[in-house]
């Protein structure tokens, strides 16, 4: 007869679970434990002196250097207050699950379960990252219903649920909006080597740190409404990468609709520039025979993949408004949709990459949006379309694109979706100036060229 070790319908006892909490936070034990030790020790007159100084010291640390104190203290200090003394602590966290129906019921035993909070990170001062315990019953799926709701009960912007392992969810909360300054436009780096084409930097994300996106190896979708900012985006990823186009390692192929755009950077396209919708089909036409002839020259050299180099240029086309040019220009939409598959399902090796942006990214206005692996989300009109940028479940873990405000001071800004967790990523764009694209155009046209090495 085998043990049944549900079978009881006492529950642990009081002092068995005071016990437990003070194992999983030995913090509310060992430092009372340590001040007690102290006084004992060395005698309360001595302690005293030992923590006032160590709150001075703490004091002047703060004052006197605050880049270590906001890399290494004040995150932990900040996770420690809003850990205990915010919403994630005993009865208010209780309160909030009860309102929001994420709790269990133990049949037998007539006991509420409760998700239990493991862990509080706060990196950034608008960013709190709360580790929870599900309990038996329940899954992701319950919070991400009530991510909305939560926000809400918490008075934060927004709640995203991000899944850390079997058992445990991760709940990103942004208190506040980290993003309220202008990000200046990116630095030109003076030497080829200095840049990295799989991580070329755009802005900050919402923690504070570089963002930065892959221009080699894949294809680039950028969807925003009227006036969200998503040529901030191509103004920003031109001028980290100023000292390739220089040297011939990146050109570019620009297909600017709205004709004003990108008429700026013209000169330093080498007539790789087109605005008319026909001139346009001409140079996505153009940009998929050199992707062939790359081919064919790779083919005979015995070559599966390339560096970008002067030999072997990585092949950047931009295409501004796709939609305007294969949705509602019906006499070319089946050419340059058939032209664009063609390069992005086969122009990664050749380093052929699109990099293209749009307003309705529907599968109606842009059929091909599959075949961009690499997706953005700024300011939306519809609740529909974080999730056709950046896949199903998108905007119920947090990219509440379509609630960003419609105002000038929040251009550029919008989600991405981290790789490895799908969890949507608050991220800005930096702002390019006229006056910052002059100086791009400056730089590529009176730079000195060389003899330039591949770059890894």
């Amino acid at each position: 007869m085998g043990w049944k070790w549900n079978a009881s319908k006492r529950v642990v006892a009081a002092e068995f679970r005071a016990a437990r909490w003070l194992a999983r936070n030995p913090e509310w034990m060992l430092a009372p434990s340590a001040v007690a030790a102290g006084a004992c020790t060395l005698g309360p007159t001595v302690t005293g002196y030992v923590l006032g100084g160590a709150a001075g010291a703490t004091g002047l640390w703060y004052r006197g250097h605050p880049d270590s104190f906001d890399t290494l203290a004040a995150p932990a200090l900040r996770a420690w207050q809003r850990r205990w003394f915010g919403a994630y602590v005993g009865g208010r966290w209780r309160d909030l699950m009860d309102v929001h129906k994420l709790t269990t019921e133990h049949r037998r035993k007539k006991v509420t379960n409760y998700p239990r909070v493991v862990r509080v990170r706060s990196y950034s001062p608008s960013i709190d990252t709360v580790l929870v315990k599900l309990v038996k019953g329940q899954s992701p799926m319950h919070f991400a219903r009530q991510a909305e709701e939560l926000a809400h009960s918490i008075e934060a912007e927004r709640v995203a649920i991000e899944l850390v392992k079997p058992g445990y969810v991760a709940l990103v909360v942004q208190r506040d909006e980290p993003f309220t300054e202008i990000i200046p436009a990116p630095d030109m780096p003076e030497h080829s080597e200095d840049v990295d084409l799989r991580a070329v930097l755009l802005g900050e994300d919402e923690y504070g740190g570089d963002w930065t996106e892959p221009v080699q190896g894949t294809h680039t979708l950028t969807a925003g409404g009227t006036g969200s900012g998503k040529n901030s985006l191509a103004f920003a990823k031109l001028r980290s990468m100023a000292p390739l186009i220089r040297d011939g390692i990146v050109r570019l192929w620009v297909c600017d609709p709205k004709y004003l755009e990108f008429q700026a950077i013209k000169p330093i396209t080498e007539n790789r520039y087109a605005d008319d919708a026909g001139e346009c089909l001409e140079l996505i036409e153009a940009w998929v025979d050199d992707m062939e002839r790359t081919q064919k020259r790779m083919q005979r050299a015995g070559l599966r993949s390339v560096q970008p180099s002067r030999e072997y240029p990585l092949n950047l086309l931009i295409v501004d408004e796709i939609g305007s040019l294969v949705a509602y220009r019906p006499e070319y939409a089946r050419q340059i949709t058939g032209l664009l598959a063609r390069g992005t399902s086969m122009g990664r090796a050749t380093l052929h990459t699109a990099d293209a942006y749009i307003q309705e990214p529907d599968k109606e206005t842009l059929s091909i949006r599959d075949l961009f692996p690499n997706r953005i989300c700024l300011r939306t009109t519809s609740p529909t379309h974080p999730d056709m940028v950046l896949g199903d479940g998108a905007r119920e873990r947090g990219a509440i694109a379509d609630q960003i405000p419609a105002v000038p001071e929040t251009a550029g800004i919008g989600y991405r979706t981290d790789e490895r967790s799908r969890t949507p990523r608050r991220v800005r764009a930096a702002y390019t100036t006229d006056e910052n694209i002059r100086e791009l155009v400056e730089f590529v046209r009176n730079g000195q060229t060389g003899s330039i090495r591949s770059i890894a």
